[in-house]
């Protein structure tokens, strides 16, 4: 369940692999603060288990998805009322 309206959106992300935390990590582009973690869960997609995690109740604006060591691999906006999805590559 996603709790999206107004000016909260969420983030889905597919990675090509699970991280060894289990968590993936984003915070607000450019700020080192504010960071949140969410879990990742292996879900089903076309047929496959995919890694997935979902951030599900984010404020609009500009994020920024963290590698296991906290360096930006993505960015992603977001909208209000709106799912941003993204897929990401092996991480470190």
């Amino acid at each position: 369940m996603l709790d999206i309206g107004d000016d909260i959106g969420a983030i889905v992300v597919h990675l090509a692999d699970r991280p060894v935390s289990g968590e993936l990590h984003a915070r607000p582009a450019g700020r080192a603060a504010g960071q949140f973690h969410t879990g990742v869960h292996e879900r089903p997609v076309g047929g496959q288990l995919v890694p997935v995690a979902v951030f599900p109740a984010v404020r609009m604006g500009d994020y920024e998805v963290l590698d296991s060591d906290g360096t930006p691999v993505a960015t992603v906006t977001v909208a209000g009322g709106t799912v941003s999805e993204l897929r990401l590559p092996p991480l470190r």
